[in-house]
């Protein structure tokens, strides 16, 4: 088991233990779940990805995440495999916009959202339709 600390806000980042954030979480074998979907990824953006999961919604630098892969990786290779991650998400969500460019400070973010079910829950107890309004809007 590795360990790493986030030198900006001392995020333990430990891995293989269960984690839930949202409709993300990283079971005991350390396979990334997503909306309850196993997600396959190569062993690079599966760390990127486990870090901002880990990380709860804070902000983890491109130097964070090149120490985080134990490479000399530059910022372009970083955004590559960022934009590698978002794709493979989008294939579960294709309107996934969880991972967060934070402009400015040159870091990434996982936003938090709640998971499927729970979303679905919410939204029929405010009177909201599960499937965007849409039955709420129909006519008849």
């Amino acid at each position: 088991m590795a360990i790493h600390i986030c030198p900006n806000c001392g995020c333990n980042l430990t891995r293989f233990e269960p984690f839930a954030f949202g409709n993300a979480a990283i079971d005991s074998q350390g396979r990334i779940l997503f909306q309850g979907f196993p997600v396959t990824l190569p062993r690079t953006l599966h760390d990127i990805v486990e870090a901002l999961i880990r990380a709860k919604g804070r902000g983890l630098t491109r130097s964070v995440l090149a120490n985080i892969l134990d490479g000399d990786v530059n910022d372009a290779t970083i955004s590559k495999y960022i934009e590698r991650a978002r794709a493979a998400f989008r294939v579960i969500d294709p309107e996934f916009d969880q991972i967060v460019c934070l402009r400015g400070f040159g870091a990434y973010s996982w936003t938090y959202r709640r998971p499927s079910a729970l979303r679905r829950a919410a939204a029929i107890r405010s009177g909201i339709s599960p499937n965007n309004g849409a039955e709420r809007h129909a006519v008849n």
